[in-house]
């Protein structure tokens, strides 16, 4: 077994989920906005998702997104749509404005554990990621490919639940510090319009 190999899959890794990206960046403005339990459920859905990606990966359904690419712009737009929709969502909160017994406004929350499995399983290029990265990092000579995509899928999964999971408790932290209750819908409008940006990277081939 190749030690060095993983510690360098590794490192690659973790190097690869802190480049900026629309799921970082959800991560920090969902845990920034709405607290440290909604971006820690948000991580764990967007992680969940790499399991799936791992699946397809391991039966061939990568090789197949790779080959039809018109495949790939589906899922991508359907992706964009979804976070489209959060955003319009996010946006229309602030126009509600339901109140807690202090009489701040209250905006209603999605799902984020579904939003972060949906947003990742949407992602084709994250399949298409791990084909091309993982057959690098085989680190076993006489292993079964399979096992070994599974090894690296669970290493990948547990160095981005804890970069995921810092960057939400550095945020929510900020959060606690600079953003008052009173000041929600602002905030809601401003996640929306990341939301947006992000559908746009969904877009854009």
């Amino acid at each position: 077994m190749d030690f060095n190999l993983l510690l360098l899959f590794l490192l690659s890794s973790v190097a690869l989920t802190l480049f900026p990206g629309p799921d970082i960046t959800y991560v920090f403005s969902t845990s920034l906005t709405q607290g440290r339990i909604s971006g820690l459920k948000l991580s764990l859905g967007l992680c969940s998702g790499l399991w799936i990606h791992t699946l397809l990966v391991l039966v061939g359904v990568g090789n197949l997104l790779a080959e039809f690419p018109q495949s790939q712009r589906v899922l991508e737009f359907l992706g964009g749509g979804y976070l489209l929709y959060l955003a319009y969502k996010s946006w229309s909160a602030g126009s509600v404005k339901p109140q807690n017994q202090e009489g701040l406004a209250v905006p209603k929350r999605n799902n984020p554990y579904l939003t972060g499995f949906i947003m990742n399983l949407t992602n084709p290029k994250v399949s298409l990621f791990f084909i091309s990265f993982f057959p690098g990092f085989l680190f076993h000579q006489s292993w079964s490919h399979s096992l070994q995509f599974l090894i690296l899928g669970a290493v990948f999964f547990i160095q981005a639940l804890v970069v995921f999971g810092s960057v939400t408790l550095f945020a929510a932290f900020l959060g606690t510090k600079f953003i008052q209750t009173k000041d929600s819908i602002l905030w809601n409008r401003i996640q929306a319009l990341v939301l947006c940006l992000i559908a746009l990277l969904f877009f854009y081939p």
